[in-house]
């Protein structure tokens, strides 16, 4: 059979002609792409030993300019070969289920995926589709929570948010987040568990988890007023505890009059002197048990401002150098963490299951630990921390 051959100029013209067509540069990709990978084949038998030959091809869909490639792979008789676009074409698909991954951990719904990859792609990929591209990223996310850790953390703070989450029906369930102060001031998430509901023997589970990863030290545990937490952390580790001194002042004025409010602001900010560099926790200790009897008639319960060993939870900071106190005394930090777990969230009612809570907030905690978080205080100095 004789060949037609063009010159330069003839096959400039066709190629003209062909993308000025809607679909055009796409069909020209497909004919460049099975062009190259047959002339690839035809290299490859010739280089091959004798008795191995073509053997038809097998159609596969690619990726192209808005719209789907429809490519024929050569095949030979042997099964060796394995053209060089196909590793192209991996890469490709790789990267589009990065893509589908990273837009759903932005808050993306499965439509709002569905949509975009159609748009720029011209690969309409099902809900179903864009679900097992998620979940086959799960284990990476599962090595991450698993990971091990350092023996020690300057500071860590643990906290717990609820996510609405199903198995048998849907109901609010509890996330664990431990987040760590590495010793340049960085800040990375060192734990995410889940469990139905916040309990005593769940924070048990997680230090002796934290533990079996690695740490072994830290200067100071920042937690808010959790169910048993305080116990469990002392049974497990020989580390001072600070809890979140803005939520025991919300709990209080939550339980406060309308009219006694400012003043009972007033009252807690007198006994937290945060601005005071030279506070101490006996001061603090006896402008609280001031404040107690003052306002015990009117709220009974204020009477445990009172109790020394119930309020020196409250008071641990004092014992830290004045530059550090201010990211101690509230769990802001950990909270922070938190809105942004809730930004990712809050565009879906609920979640279809436990692990993909997990995997979603594996993500966040990924891009956090990515990024740099620092505190005025350029690095920790051990000796420094207390007083």
């Amino acid at each position: 059979m004789n060949h037609l051959k063009l010159n330069q100029t003839q096959i400039q013209a066709v190629v003209d002609q062909l993308t000025s067509q809607p679909d055009g540069v796409n069909r020209l990709l497909e004919i460049a792409m099975n062009s190259l990978m047959k002339a690839e084949r035809n290299a490859y038998l010739e280089a091959a030993l004798k008795g191995n030959k073509a053997n038809g091809y097998r159609s596969v869909s690619g990726y192209g300019v808005g719209d789907s490639l429809s490519l024929q792979i050569p095949r030979d008789r042997l099964g060796g070969f394995k053209p060089t676009l196909l590793k192209v074409m991996k890469d490709q698909a790789d990267s589009l289920n990065e893509l589908c991954f990273e837009l759903y951990a932005k808050g993306l719904t499965t439509r709002d995926i569905e949509s975009i990859t159609e748009t720029i792609y011209g690969q309409h990929l099902s809900k179903s589709q864009i679900s097992r591209i998620t979940s086959s990223l799960s284990e990476a996310m599962q090595a991450f929570r698993e990971r091990p850790l350092a023996e020690y953390y300057p500071i860590i703070y643990l906290d717990a948010t609820f996510v609405k989450t199903r198995r048998e029906r849907v109901s609010s369930e509890a996330y664990y987040i431990a987040l760590a102060v590495l010793p340049d001031m960085t800040r990375e998430v060192i734990g995410i568990y889940n469990a139905p509901t916040e309990s005593a023997s769940v924070w048990n589970e997680i230090c002796v988890d934290l533990k079996n990863r690695g740490l072994k030290q830290s200067d100071l545990f920042v937690i808010d007023n959790l169910t048993g937490l305080d116990s469990t952390l002392e049974t497990h580790f020989k580390a001072p505890i600070q809890k979140c001194i803005l939520h025991l002042k919300r709990s209080i004025l939550n339980k406060t009059k309308k009219q006694h409010r400012p003043e009972m602001v007033s009252d807690l900010s007198d006994i937290f002197q945060l601005e005071n560099r030279d506070d101490t926790k006996d001061a603090l200790l006896k402008r609280a048990k001031a404040i107690s009897i003052k306002w015990r008639r009117y709220y009974p319960h204020l009477k445990r401002l009172e109790d020394a060993d119930w309020l020196s939870y409250y008071a641990t900071y004092l014992s830290f150098e004045y530059d550090i106190r201010n990211m101690i005394y509230t769990t802001n930090w950990i909270e922070r963490l938190n809105k942004a777990f809730k930004r990712t969230l809050k565009i879906r009612n609920s979640m279809p299951s436990v692990e993909s809570v997990l995997t979603l907030l594996s993500k966040v905690a990924i891009d956090m630990n990515s990024s740099t978080y620092r505190h005025p205080v350029s690095r920790f100095q051990k000796s420094h921390l207390f007083k």
